[in-house]
């Protein structure tokens, strides 16, 4: 496949000055919500940073901006941090102070209302000075001074242009007159020598670093006081400084002092008074007139403009070139030979030439490479590779897209590149020079990196798809064998590969996340290099050092150390060169920067963990957010604002609540978290920023409902008693009541069953005795029949012995009847519940003969009373209750007779 990319060769030429300056970050008034002109800057205890505006006074925690008001709106002239948290200003006839309330928003106290309107109505308050017992706040014609009780009305000798504390004095320019001190009992003294100053316009004063003192002023340039004279400072700088107007000074905390004009920004002088950094509108101020200066706690430099709030990250350890013009464009590549930085663009070639960058003649287009090779200096180009010869770049090569150039293991003046169509080869001519030899036959690919392994095996890139290891025979004309490796070798993606060489590692950067190749035995295995929480690039420093570059910006590892830098890279062709051992070149889209890693150490900045600012609670309540706290159910719906004191970019943050999610939410740049109707319980919330500093967790504990507390439990409890109580004694009544009719209604039914049981049992007895009446009378009618006929058989029988056997017979048939037995059992039946139907149920096989033995026994009679019952001999009658036990189961110590008692 031929990949060959057409740009627009621009004609470029002429010299283009700019210097390598700190990065300067600019706020527009659209980002602080203010007007345009800012006035006064200073920091808080808590690391905010504060503005007098034209609007208002500002805030900026490093995420958020927020104004805040005087009572009639005045432009705030002057902003100073103060003890207790407490942010003093002045404006228009107002002065007084911030401090944050028991929410932690800030609350306003005037203390010109102490003062009676004359003494104030037509007055600015420009400055205000802090000192440990007092606080002066300054008009043109008046002092202030506070001394945190009352207010003391002070007069200068004339009009003033402000009060400082200078090498533990206080000194006040007096217009037309030249210096006084305050005194400690509120007077004032001349300084002798400073006459010369009596017709100037002072601006600032300043310690000189020697003793001295400098006064800088509006059309004259700089005065140095020392010694009891007062004479123009002796520098090549101080007549710059007269033409562009001084305007502010302040000394630097590490030595030196920024200097800001009205018409040419602000001057950053070294310790010896020479020039170290011009800041203006040329290499990234918004404005050229400074107002305001501010040195921050990490030494950043804060820059007030008439337009807008720029901050210059003053103590970082890098410098940035940025191409304000847009002539040179991006940055893809770069180089040091000959002791010139030479630049490779999208435009061309530059080479830096004093202050400024020059084009290389026949250099336009893309360039891809900029690499030193046997002392020259040779250039991968869209249209094919050049040597750079001073400010001439001489074409070596017309195969399009020299990409990546690397010198050939074992052979010294061999070097092979990967191009927009396959691999070429480089030989060295005996008089020096790189001359293109030959194409490598056997791969046409694209290769935008190349790299030898450790066996000589090279591997490449392909611009966007493909990863590829290629063996090539000895004179390096011809690839052998070639291997691909994509998702089935190993590999998160096919797409958009790039090489590394990470401490002698070789290294695959994907989009997911760098993955190291091993060899073993042939075997190749893609290991994860490290696990992140983001995806990252890996790209290889001096020695053991690495980069790991992501969204967050670039990490340098370095002696078992890691430092953030807030460099972002151009996305794809991220490029950064080595310069020499403690220099990098940072390849960005408008310009590069360049790294001093000697100045790391005392750079790195201490950065704070998160800080939770402000919770807004449900109903329109806030809170101070401060040990673990205790929130009403009612206010269950939170709304956490947070920021972290870091000015250099805006910090991103990754949040968490303990008890509602484990997990970490993604990282994002919006500084507010609300979560509503939150259940009560006990919750964390832990907060992070990607600035480095460590994590913030805040507890607090929502609590339980109204209708949920412990009191409300104990009463639900309390009222459940009573209510139990009172069922419990309406049931009592209830069952009582019921009791007392059922024991009536018993009564009632046990009168009634007695009246209707003594009714029937009276009815029962009368029947009894009709029936055994009846049955008395027909026995006696029966026996008297039969007593007739024994009569009349007697009176005929004449002793003769058939008619004797005659009678015996009738005896014994009117002896052995069923109906006196008949007329027995019915009876027996009625008084002992079916005892013969019962017994025979159980015992089947009895005979009648044995039910008339149990029931005599049931009446518990005797043997010899059965006897004649049965018309049996007493023997009979042991016999026959010896079979009656036999039937009814019964052992021998049995007594038969209870048995059929209690049957």
């Amino acid at each position: 496949m031929r990949f060959v990319v057409l740009l627009l060769c621009l004609p470029i030429s002429g010299l283009f000055y700019a210097q390598d300056v700190p990065r300067i970050r600019n706020f527009l008034p659209s980002a602080y919500h203010g007007q345009n002109q800012n006035w006064s800057l200073a920091q808080s205890a808590s690391g905010w940073i504060y503005a007098g505006n034209n609007g208002g006074m500002l805030e900026f925690d490093g995420a958020e901006w927020r104004s805040f008001a005087l009572p009639e709106g005045q432009t705030i002239r002057t902003v100073v941090g103060g003890p207790g948290g407490k942010i003093f200003c002045g404006g228009f006839a107002e002065f007084g102070y911030w401090q944050p309330d028991s929410t932690g928003r800030l609350a306003y106290h005037s203390l010109s209302s102490q003062l009676r309107a004359e003494h104030l109505g037509k007055e600015e308050i420009w400055h205000i000075l802090v000192q440990e017992r007092f606080v002066l706040f300054q008009s043109f014609s008046t002092i202030y001074k506070y001394d945190f009780q009352k207010v003391t009305i002070l007069k200068p000798p004339n009009s003033i242009m402000f009060a400082r504390a200078v090498n533990g004095r206080i000194l006040v320019p007096v217009i037309g007159r030249g210096l006084y001190e305050l005194l400690p009992e509120n007077t004032f003294r001349f300084v002798p020598g400073t006459e010369p100053l009596a017709d100037r316009i002072v601006q600032f004063l300043v310690p000189n670093g020697a003793g001295g003192i400098w006064a800088g002023t509006t059309n004259h340039g700089i005065f140095e006081i020392k010694s009891g004279q007062c004479q123009p400072w002796n520098h090549p700088l101080n007549k710059a400084f007269k033409q562009y107007q001084l305007n502010k000074a302040i000394g630097l905390r590490q030595g030196g002092w920024a200097i800001g004009t009205i018409l040419n920004g602000v001057y950053i002088l070294e310790k010896t008074g020479n020039l170290r950094f011009r800041l203006n509108r040329e290499n990234g101020l918004q404005n050229n007139t400074v107002l305001a200066l501010c040195e921050d706690r990490d030494g950043n430099l804060w820059l007030g403009l008439d337009h807008g709030i720029d901050l210059v990250t003053l103590n970082a350890p890098f410098t940035f070139f940025t191409d304000q013009s847009g002539k040179i464009g991006t940055v893809y590549t770069a180089a040091r030979w000959r002791g010139n930085l030479y630049i490779g663009t999208n435009q061309g070639v530059f080479v830096r030439n004093g202050s400024g960058f020059q084009l290389v003649a026949g250099s336009q287009g893309q360039v891809w490479q900029l690499a030193e090779f046997g002392g020259q200096l040779m250039c991968g180009h869209n249209a094919g590779t050049f040597l750079i010869d001073g400010m001439v770049a001489r074409s070596v090569s017309d195969v399009t897209g020299g990409w990546c150039t690397v010198a050939a293991p074992g052979h010294p003046d061999v070097l092979i590149q990967g191009t927009y169509t396959g691999l070429v080869v480089f030989r060295r001519t005996p008089g020096g020079a790189w001359r293109l030899h030959h194409r490598v036959e056997g791969f046409t690919e694209p290769l935008k990196k190349i790299m030898f392994d450790a066996r000589d095996n090279l591997w490449g890139a392909h611009p966007n798809k493909g990863l590829f290891r290629l063996r090539l025979n000895n004179d390096l004309s011809q690839v052998l064998e070639y291997q691909v490796f994509s998702r089935e070798s190993g590999l998160p993606t096919d797409f958009k590969p790039d090489l590394s060489l990470i401490n002698n590692k070789p290294v695959v950067n994907t989009p997911q996340y760098p993955l190291y190749i091993s060899d073993s035995a042939g075997t190749i295995r893609f290991q994860p290099a490290r696990t992140t929480a983001r995806r990252q690039k890996w790209m290889p420093g001096h020695g053991s050092d690495f980069f790991a570059v992501d969204t967050s910006g670039t990490y340098l590892h370095t002696q078992g150390k890691t430092y953030l830098l807030p460099l972002f890279l151009v996305p794809g062709y991220e490029n950064i060169v080595l310069l020499d051992r403690d220099e990098y070149l940072f390849c960005l889209e408008s310009g590069f920067a360049l790294l001093d890693k000697r100045r790391l150490e005392p750079y790195q900045p201490q950065t704070p963990a998160p800080a939770i600012r402000f919770i807004d609670a449900g109903g329109g309540q806030a809170l101070l957010p401060k040990g673990e706290m205790h929130i009403p159910y009612r206010q269950n719906t939170l709304k956490f604002t947070f920021t972290v004191p870091y000015f250099e970019r805006a910090p991103a943050f990754a949040w968490r609540l303990e008890g509602f999610a484990d997990a970490w939410s993604p990282w994002q740049n919006n500084p507010e978290k609300e979560f509503t109707n939150l259940a009560p319980g006990k919750y964390v919330f832990h907060l992070r920023s990607d600035t480095g500093g460590p994590e913030t967790a805040l507890p607090f504990r929502i609590l339980a409902p109204w209708y949920l507390s412990a009191w409300a439990i104990a009463i639900y409890l309390f009222l459940l008693i009573v209510c139990f109580a009172v069922l419990e004694n309406i049931s009592r009544t209830r069952l009582r009541r019921q009791r007392q009719r059922l024991e009536m209604d018993q009564r009632q039914e046990l009168s009634r069953q007695r009246s209707d049981a003594e009714r029937e049992k009276l009815a029962l007895e009368v029947d009894n005795k009709s029936r055994e009446l009846s049955n008395a009378a027909l026995n006696l009618i029966r026996k008297n029949e039969v007593l007739q006929r024994l009569r009349d058989e007697l009176l005929h029988s004449g002793n003769d012995p058939r008619a004797l056997q005659k009678l015996a017979r009738l005896i014994d048939q009117n002896l052995e009847g069923d109906h006196d037995w008949n007329v027995f059992e019915e009876s027996f039946n009625r008084v002992h519940d079916d005892f013969f139907k019962r017994l025979m149920q159980e015992f089947p096989e009895m005979t009648p003969g044995d039910l008339r033995l149990a029931a005599y026994l049931k009446m518990n009679l005797s043997s010899k009373e059965i006897a004649p019952l049965l018309n049996i001999s007493i023997r009979g009658v042991e016999n026959k209750r010896y079979r009656l036990r036999k039937k009814l189961g019964l052992p021998e110590d049995a007594n038969l007779t209870e048995y059929m008692i209690g049957y």
